[in-house]
């Protein structure tokens, strides 16, 4: 096998290995915002208060409304809702145009451990958003600094929960991979997906 093939075979399995801690911050970060949100509104489905949602943002909630009721013959929940709506979604709350309008009165309390400003995790978690965008896109991420991700992708999640990041660090397989890279690329040590 040539070192080519070898590193696409390491891609394949550092990108898997990305996977369980984007599950937990995702799954954290929606919850979180959801959260503050409903506590803003005053209701479980704030979207539907008028707490100013740019049209992109509303497209976007409309669209996961829809998908939450595709082959629903009851109701459906706020939990639904949320989690139709993507990651960038997420991210896109983060923003500089949300500042005022939601960070301020709400959005702060969804990361009480937060060491620095919204900016910064708003760039942070754009980052992270297009690296999870690559991997499901099966793109290369070999080139990227992988252990920046990851310790990326851990200050986010600790600014909501410590005890989430000791969650990922206890199971998370991406370090060993990094370390692994090498001896993979070279042939010493085979690799699996």
């Amino acid at each position: 096998m040539n070192k080519a093939l070898r590193l696409y075979l390491w891609n394949i399995e550092i990108a898997s290995a990305f996977w369980g801690g984007f599950s937990v911050l995702e799954v954290a970060l929606r919850n979180v915002i959801h959260s503050e949100l409903s506590t803003f509104a005053g209701r479980d489905d704030w979207w539907n208060a008028n707490i100013g949602l740019h049209q992109l943002e509303q497209h976007r909630v409309a669209d996961a409304v829809a998908a939450a009721q595709r082959g629903k013959g009851e109701a459906v929940l706020p939990g639904h809702v949320v989690a139709e709506l993507s990651f960038g979604f997420w991210t896109g709350l983060l923003a500089n145009r949300y500042h005022q309008r939601l960070w301020v009165p709400a959005l702060h309390g969804a990361f009480p451990y937060l060491v620095g400003p919204r900016r910064e995790l708003h760039r942070k978690q754009e980052s992270l958003r297009k690296l999870r965008n690559r991997i499901a896109h099966h793109e290369p991420i070999f080139a990227r600094n992988l252990t920046a991700d990851h310790e990326r992708l851990l200050s986010i999640l600790g600014a909501i929960s410590p005890i989430a990041v000791d969650w990922v660090n206890q199971n998370s397989r991406v370090p060993q991979i990094i370390s692994r890279r090498t001896n993979v690329v070279t042939g010493i040590e085979s690799t699996t997906f």
